[in-house]
């Protein structure tokens, strides 16, 4: 079995819209506490620059907006306090805390994404879409470091005739100015020369077809239909009562039986199945390498 960052990247794309869409539109707070258990298990598995920083970030958010929301809103009928004659209350902390834990779990799914899906797999979903939209799309993946790159060489270049002067507010407002017009003049002038080469050889002059390393295997088309399978069945789950719940006025969450319980399983299943696979692959890999 692949893992979901090595089968086709329709596969990855259809499991983060899966456990995005369910835990940005079902806030059951046990849902969204598996959520972001997955989401932060499979987060720290895969490779990926800057994870210590989003992660400051994330928490810090975190408890931001669980303090935030009992300041902003005074609903529910348990307080605790009173802050200049405003009430605290205990229904307003646990919704808060349940919104915080929905975005959250939302972050560290998107931030994921951007750790599996890359350039390649994503010009590779749009070329399905669009082959002009996946033109697009890699050209400007392309140009943005282009741009940074040559901004860069630019105030260099002023700093070496002596004409970036930020000794002022002022001056060093309109030192950036006059970089940023130079970038925009190289960026058009840049932008005439790949349209002049564009055309030069060829393009649109005919039907145009599109390169596809990947492709669509069994394995794949195994992994989307269990994934479809377990998100269809969740949301039956969700359809037939199992996740409801209220804040105000009194914080209650209701148990509907099987509904409940064979939903909360189901997702936990589609939540915690990159790591499963993982797992399982690194222990097959283990035993192949024993046998031999």
């Amino acid at each position: 079995m692949k893992t979901i960052e090595g089968s086709n990247p329709a596969v990855t794309f259809l499991f983060f819209a899966y456990t995005a869409g369910i835990t940005m539109f079902i806030p059951f707070p046990p849902l969204l506490v598996i959520s972001l258990v997955g989401a932060c298990l499979y987060f720290y598995s895969v490779k990926g620059e800057r994870k210590g920083s989003f992660t400051v970030f994330a928490w810090v958010l975190f408890v931001l907006l669980v303090l935030a929301n009992p300041i902003v809103s005074h609903k529910g009928e348990t307080v605790l306090l009173f802050v200049n004659d405003r009430p605290i209350t205990l229904e307003s902390f646990y919704f808060g805390l349940n919104s915080s834990v929905m975005i959250i779990a939302a972050l560290y799914w998107f931030r994921t994404l951007t750790f599996v899906l890359t350039s390649d797999k994503l010009i590779y979903l749009t070329s399905l879409l669009s082959k002009n939209l996946s033109l697009i799309i890699s050209m400007s993946v392309r140009f943005v470091p282009l741009f940074v790159r040559q901004r860069r060489k630019i105030k260099e270049t002023q700093l070496a005739m002596g004409r970036y002067n930020n000794d002022s507010l002022i001056a060093d407002i309109r030192s950036n100015i006059r970089v940023f017009s130079i970038l925009i003049t190289w960026a058009l002038e840049n932008g005439i020369t790949t349209a002049d080469s564009m055309e030069a050889r060829g393009f649109s002059a005919g039907k145009r077809t599109c390169f596809r390393q990947k492709r669509i295997d069994r394995r794949d088309v195994c992994l989307m239909i269990i994934m479809t399978a377990l998100f269809a069945f969740t949301v039956m789950c969700a359809a037939r009562g199992g996740f409801e719940y209220s804040f105000y006025p009194k914080t209650k969450i209701e148990i509907n039986g099987v509904a409940t319980y064979a939903g909360l399983l189901a997702f936990a299943m589609l939540c915690f199945m990159p790591v499963i696979l993982k797992a399982e692959v690194s222990l097959r890999w283990k035993y192949l390498r024993r046998a031999v």
